[in-house]
């Protein structure tokens, strides 16, 4: 039997609105316009609005918003004040207007998570976490993702000389370091906020990367033995990667783990629109521990990648390829003259000279090379979309418009929770 989450507010006598409390219901009408909750230390709470649907969720996770206020206990054999809808006022309309605001930004599902006495609850997937209270959704992430990787991978990494350690582990060091910089010495207790510098972004959107996923689905457990890897890290990391923005724009994911054929990383599916997805990464001599030194002013080389990336296409359904070039980030250079898209634009060229067909729908090059710098301030992202011309299997243009806002918003980390809680 299902069962419905609740989550219960209440409306104070100077208007502000605060959490409450929450339960489960095996139906969503379980509680009216009206009823009692009962009276506790001299004060009755009355429910005077119900919110279901989209701002219900939005206001936590919860499929119903109830909201309460405060009254002294109605006595024996009066009338009760005839129920009234706070909903229905300017005032209620307001609330829903800003619960139903389009979110900071796209994500597989809402956040889930319910504070109980000095502890946090978590659901991330099928899976409930029991926290510290006052773990930040952040710190929460980062070590979602050590769990995913297991205690025996993080030991014997741990046991390595720092500079020999996972990527990983490297970046969380960085992460570390920059907290302790930034903490009060007077009170190490406090929450700490500091500037982002290039590690800390990548292990954050890293982290972020595989919540969403997870909220979403149960990601393959080959990807993750990937992931740990460090030799085929950089494609694991790349796959979840664009396996996340999909399960951001609404589609279910499935991994194709069939070995013996040449086949795309996953299928997306989505409202009987069903996309094949590649992702390609390049790899660097001297970047996410690849062996040998970095090369400046290295090349893209999109073409080599792109070619590889088309003999994995189905045949039978729209087939995006991603590539990402894993090249130090430029800001101040605009799009079209960034060295790696002149190089994608050509990589399309080249295919019409040789008189070979475009295959795929479209082309999405990526740079997130926040790796590259352990500077605080670290920039966007970048991206470029080519999309064939007249493709044989065409995307959605509402997919289209959702995958451009996910790519967009690519790097931006937000707690859900504590955006409510300034609503």
């Amino acid at each position: 039997m299902p069962f419905f989450a609740y989550g219960y507010f209440v409306r104070l006598p100077d208007g502000h609105i605060v959490p409450a409390g929450h339960d489960f219901s095996p139906t969503l009408d379980s509680k009216k316009i009206g009823d009692s909750l009962g009276v506790r230390n001299g004060t009755e709470g009355i429910v005077i609005g119900i919110l279901k649907g989209k701002p219900a969720k939005l206001s936590g996770g919860y499929d119903v918003f109830v909201l309460v206020e405060p009254r002294p206990p109605q006595a024996e054999g009066s009338i009760a004040p005839a129920p009234w809808d706070f909903f229905q006022t300017d005032e209620g309309r307001r609330l829903i207007e800003i619960l139903t605001r389009e979110p900071a930004r796209l994500v597989s599902r809402p956040q889930i998570q319910a504070t109980v006495g000095e502890k946090k609850f978590r659901a991330v997937g099928k899976n409930v976490y029991r926290r510290p209270r006052d773990e930040s959704f952040y710190d929460f992430q980062v070590n979602h993702l050590l769990w995913a990787l297991g205690e025996e991978w993080y030991q014997i990494e741990m046991a390595k000389l720092p500079d020999e350690r996972h990527i990983i582990l490297k970046w969380r060091a960085e992460r570390n370091e920059q907290l302790q910089k930034y903490q009060d010495p007077n009170d190490p207790t406090t929450l700490v906020r500091a500037p982002v510098t290039g590690g800390i972004r990548a292990l954050q959107v890293l982290s972020d990367d595989l919540y969403q996923l997870t909220h979403a689905i149960d990601p393959p457990k080959k990807i993750l033995a990937r992931l740990r890897d460090i030799g085929q890290f950089q494609g694991a990391r790349y796959e979840i990667l664009t396996a996340s923005l999909f399960a951001r724009c609404g589609f279910e994911i499935t991994f194709i783990e069939d070995s013996s054929k040449r086949n795309p990383e996953f299928i997306a599916h989505k409202d009987g629109e069903r996309i094949a997805i590649e992702a390609k990464s390049r790899h660097r001599a001297g970047v996410l521990n690849v062996q040998g030194v970095y090369q400046e002013n290295a090349r893209a080389e999109i073409k080599t990648l792109y070619e590889r990336a088309i003999g994995q296409n189905p045949g039978d359904c729209p087939f995006l390829i991603f590539i990402d070039v894993n090249l130090p980030l430029t800001p101040g250079v605009p799009p079209l003259e960034k060295e790696w898209v002149v190089e994608a634009v050509q990589a399309f060229d080249y295919r019409e000279q040789e008189g070979r067909q475009n295959t795929d729908t479209a082309l999405i090059l990526t740079n997130f090379g926040w790796h590259f710098s352990r500077e605080e301030g670290a920039p966007p992202g970048e991206n470029f979309v080519a999309r064939v011309e007249h493709p044989r299997y065409a995307i959605r243009e509402k997919t289209w418009e959702l995958l451009a806002r996910a790519l967009s918003e690519y790097g931006k980390v937000a707690d859900e929770e504590e955006r409510n809680n300034r609503v």
